[in-house]
């Protein structure tokens, strides 16, 4: 019997989805590879070879810029420990 391949497409907003989503990714690809070759014999050297297609698009710029705000505050709040 054949199936069409499913294709997934996911967007993350917080860093907790996005690290859900790449395990689930991972999860899927470990359950089609146990269809494809049961028990764990050989499944590296399959894994290997076995051809899938998968795109990632991460973009960090808004963890980045939570990083660079709480530097920000904290540069700050220096400043202003500094001055009492």
């Amino acid at each position: 019997m054949l199936f069409e391949p499913p294709k997934y497409e996911w967007e993350a907003t917080t860093t907790r989805e996005a690290l859900e989503y790449l395990q689930a990714a991972k999860d899927m690809i470990a359950a089609h590879m146990a269809s494809l070759a049961p028990g764990t014999q050989g499944r590296m050297e399959r894994e290997r070879y076995t051809p899938i297609k998968l795109t990632l698009k991460l973009d960090l710029g808004p963890l980045v810029q939570c990083i660079n705000d709480r530097r920000t505050v904290e540069a700050l709040t220096a400043d202003l420990d500094d001055l009492n």
